[in-house]
């Protein structure tokens, strides 16, 4: 019997994801804050594009890939707290957005009080592994039968499923490696700078990275294609990047850790948005460089 699995946001990532499912065999309802993408994506693909919460009644999970937990939240429910659509008890909620880990836990309890259960899993891996179906997935789960249940729905767009825990472990998880990963960004894009106005060639410098212990995934990934040859094409907005680390400060703060590393991080991303807007975060080295 063909599963039906309910899909909010068809972004850059939300767009892949949900047709890997499609192709997985899952009838997808379909469902973008556009209307139009939802119907363009159904025309191309498959599954059936549909204007509201409503239309996802019925579903046997519906997975959310939107920019902030907040706007998980609303999606979810009106201003004063009441659920947007009748869902049933049956249907599992699935937030794979990049959401601060407090917020899942209050949308969690706000969910239970209406019979219904919220499973964070949130991915790792860039548009790029999102068209392949290999993104790393962090499943956080209120239990092992419940977390086993989210995995049949996670499973065709995902290489690697791990466990972190409790419901809101997986967001925590993916604010702290992308806290990780942007520390390793701007530390990379410093050294460029101070590099190059040194006299050594850029390439050069990422070959010797990447041969050396500054090796990394930016290092790898970024700087040659986005930052050397001035491409600046990720996919990934600096808005996110500086809202991610925003995130991992505050549960730096909230687990009483002074983190002065992911302070300094986050201000000098926020400088760098403040002056940009929400461009590709590759783009905050030319911030940097002309500071």
């Amino acid at each position: 019997m063909t599963r039906t699995v309910g899909f909010v946001g068809l972004g850059t990532m939300g767009a892949p994801m949900a047709s890997n499912i499609i192709r997985d065999g899952v009838h997808v309802r379909l469902l973008d804050a556009n209307p139009e993408v939802a119907r363009a994506l159904s025309a191309q693909v498959g599954g059936t594009a549909v204007t509201d919460l409503e239309g996802l009644i019925g579903c046997e999970a519906i997975i959310f890939m939107l920019p902030t937990s907040a706007i998980v939240r609303s999606a979810l429910f009106t201003d004063d707290g009441q659920l947007r659509a009748p869902l049933t008890t049956e249907t599992l909620l699935i937030d794979m957005s990049s959401s601060d880990p407090t917020e899942t836990l209050e949308t969690g309890r706000m969910l239970r009080a209406h019979g219904l259960t919220l499973v964070d899993a949130p991915v790792s891996g860039a548009r790029e592994r999102a068209e392949t179906g290999t993104l790393s997935i962090m499943l956080g789960a209120p239990d092992d039968t419940t977390a086993e249940r989210a995995e049949v729905f996670l499973a065709p767009m995902s290489a690697q499923i791990y466990r972190t825990g409790a419901l809101g472990t997986g967001h925590a998880m993916k604010a702290l490696n992308n806290f990780v990963a942007a520390a390793s960004y701007t530390a990379a894009s410093e050294a460029l700078i101070a590099g190059q106005r040194f006299g050594l060639n850029a390439s050069t410098m990422v070959q010797i990275f990447n041969a050396s212990t500054g090796q990394s995934f930016v290092t790898e990934h970024v700087l040659e294609p986005h930052i050397v040859q001035e491409r600046f094409a990720t996919g990934f907005a600096l808005g996110l990047m500086t809202k991610d680390v925003r995130i991992a400060a505050s549960l730096q703060s909230a687990v009483d850790h002074h983190a002065p590393v992911c302070e300094a991080v986050s201000t000098s991303l926020g400088r760098a948005l403040e002056s940009l807007g929400n461009v590709d975060h590759t783009r905050a080295y030319t911030f940097w460089d002309g500071e």
